[in-house]
């Protein structure tokens, strides 16, 4: 009875469904229109705040910005301007949250695909063809968001240990070319950074002057020196750089901040997933320091003279670099020789047979003698003067090749070139593309298959009984490849199927693909391409052996260098592990520098672009 009188008094018994449903519909019928009242209160109130975000951001003067990338001081700066760094935030995810959508979405489809297709052709072609839509639609949208992220592109291309085939080949064409802004612009920076009236510096450069070639941090113009009557291209900073660029940077930093504590405290401590990837903060800073030493142009100018001085003299003047005008340049302004001349892939084949050979020289003496090398070799940057010789431009993008172990990339390129995947692994450890305990028995087949494609090596020289004498004659080999070497054909579709191949290698296993690597085979690659246009039978393998073989039986002295080609030639006939003479030691012309010029802006397959890098548009 007291239970029942309870009962009672508290209504323990539910309602009919039909009074709970219209009490539902009622309550969420007062709520919707609250809804969008909220959303346009809200609305007006973001806007009403980022209202002056636009004169917040005018009010930070370049004086107030570090001259060399520095995370924390450019933190500082905008980190107390909220306003300006939402707008900016909002602006960016405006264009990116519906790719990000996409991404989520193609994820979501690949894993049930996975689990209820299995690996099924047609479902990897799916998944595939997805993925390329992505790295296109991927690419616009860097194009869209500016220069920085271009550039952020840009190097993310040379990576493929952190993005999909398909996502390299894509970023690959990444184009900075913009529209030109206004001359009087140009000449308003003219006069702040040399401190005189244009008219007063140069003769035939006026406000009705057009630039011959703009991109996203700068245009070019073709004038004379006043004083001299020297023609100069005169390239000229565009406005507001610095402040723009720093504030991508520092929003890009904060998100590769976020993106590296969910890996390590959610993916790997939490998921226990494995953290290989070193798409984080370290890779942000090393792409952002190269960012801004290119936008300091006396920092060009510098690596242009050092070309002169140091690369030139080692070519015996096949080779050519403009001089640097010094007295008409500053940070935001260089002036260097003009070159009459004509891009080398435009030249007729004669003239591109003629100089392809040095310009495989040019390339692997910047990275096997001189340790400083040109790192965006792109066909616009590549001319012929009048003398016949290879001239090269443009040295915003230079890098350091730092702390190689000398004698282990000679082996390297010796190894690849002879298809010792054995060997070549080796090397890759000691190289640091390679952890040491990564699994060999899952890469070996791998890397054989499709280095050892048709049962030889890439290059087969010719057999000599006397080794001591093979060595003497690889330091003499001539330039004509033909004369030294035999290899596979046909040479430009090995190549490039060799290429794609090792980025999904490159990508599927424990790699770290250092920058100079993905560099100088980009400078190959574009060599390559030119020459193609002149003789359809190049063969890049063949063409850079000679080269190699000379630097290699430089590096390890005669006797050293015949074992090496003697066992690389028993091993891609044979399981025996490589032992290259002793390549542990520190030897060689290599130069160990450490430099903030590490630059990750170009790409590294065949197949790739031609004349798409900055410069280039």
């Amino acid at each position: 009875m007291p239970l029942l009188q309870c009962t009672r008094h508290f209504s323990f018994a539910s309602p009919p469904r039909t009074a709970r449903l219209s009490t539902s519909v009622a309550g969420a019928t007062r709520r919707i229109p609250r809804l969008p009242a909220a959303l346009v209160l809200g609305g007006a109130s973001l806007a009403a705040y980022l209202r002056g975000s636009e004169e917040e951001y005018r009010s930070v003067s370049e004086t107030e910005l570090p001259a060399t990338y520095d995370a924390e001081a450019i933190g500082r700066v905008w980190g107390c301007r909220c306003r300006c760094a939402l707008a900016r935030l909002l602006q960016i995810g405006r264009r990116a949250l519906p790719f990000a959508g996409g991404i989520a979405s193609d994820l979501a489809w690949d894993e049930l695909a996975a689990r209820t297709r299995g690996a099924r052709p047609a479902a990897e072609a799916a998944r595939r063809e997805r993925h390329a839509r992505r790295a296109v639609e991927f690419r616009r949208l860097l194009t869209e968001l500016g220069p920085t992220f271009i550039k952020f592109g840009q190097m993310l291309s040379i990576r493929p240990d952190l993005l999909p085939p398909e996502a390299v080949y894509e970023l690959q064409k990444l184009c900075d070319s913009v529209p030109s802004f206004a001359t009087a612009l140009a000449f308003d920076v003219i006069r702040h950074e040399l401190g005189k009236e244009p008219s007063d510096l140069f003769d035939g450069l006026s406000a009705e002057s057009e630039p011959i070639a703009a991109a996203s941090l700068g245009q070019v113009y073709c004038c004379k020196l006043r004083q001299t009557g020297e023609v100069v291209a005169l390239k000229v900073q565009r406005p507001d750089m610095i402040r723009a660029v720093s504030l991508d940077l520092y929003l890009l930093r904060r998100y590769m901040a976020m993106v590296e504590w969910f890996k390590k405290n959610i993916l790997t401590g939490v998921l226990g997933a494995a953290d290989r990837k070193s798409f984080d903060v370290a890779l942000l800073d090393s792409f952002a320091a190269a960012t801004y030493l290119e936008l300091d142009y006396v920092h060009e100018a510098a690596n242009q003279q050092r070309f002169a001085d140091e690369l030139c003299p080692l070519l015996d003047g096949k080779v050519y670099v403009p001089k640097v005008h010094w007295g008409h340049t500053s940070r935001k302004v260089i002036a260097t020789e003009w070159i009459e001349g004509m891009q080398l892939a435009k030249c007729p084949p004669k003239v591109i047979n003629s100089l392809i050979a040095t310009g495989v020289d040019c390339f692997l003496t910047q990275l096997l003698e001189l340790g400083f090398f040109h790192s965006d070799p792109h066909p616009g940057n590549l001319l012929v003067d009048g003398r016949g010789r290879l001239v090269l431009i443009d040295f915003g993008l230079c890098a350091e090749v730092d702390h190689v172990d000398g004698r282990a990339l000679a082996s390297a390129i010796v190894n690849l070139m002879r298809s010792d995947v054995k060997g070549l692994l080796d090397d890759g450890v000691r190289l640091g593309f390679l952890p040491p305990d990564f699994d060999r028995a899952a890469l070996v087949p791998e890397l054989q298959a499709i280095f050892n494609k048709g049962g030889k090596a890439l290059i087969d020289l010719q057999s000599r009984r006397d080794t001591e004498a093979a060595g003497i004659a690889a330091r003499k080999l001539p330039y004509s490849p033909r004369r030294t070497a035999t290899s596979r054909t046909p040479s430009r579709a090995q190549f490039g199927a060799i290429s794609r191949e090792l980025n999904q290698v490159f990508f599927d296993f424990p790699f770290t693909v250092p920058p100079y690597f993905a560099l100088i085979t980009r400078a190959l690659i574009v060599l390559e391409g030119i020459a193609v246009t002149g003789d359809p039978d190049f063969d890049i393998f063949r063409a850079s052996y000679p080269y190699a073989a000379r630097h290699a039986a430089k590096v390890f002295g005669v006797g050293g260098f015949a074992t090496l080609v003697g066992e690389a030639s028993r091993h891609s006939n044979g399981p025996k592990q490589s032992q290259p003479p002793n390549p542990s030691k520190q030897a060689g012309p290599i130069r160990e520098r450490l430099s903030g010029d590490r630059v990750y802006s170009s790409f590294i397959t065949a197949d790739l672009k031609t004349g798409t890098n900055v410069g280039s548009c």
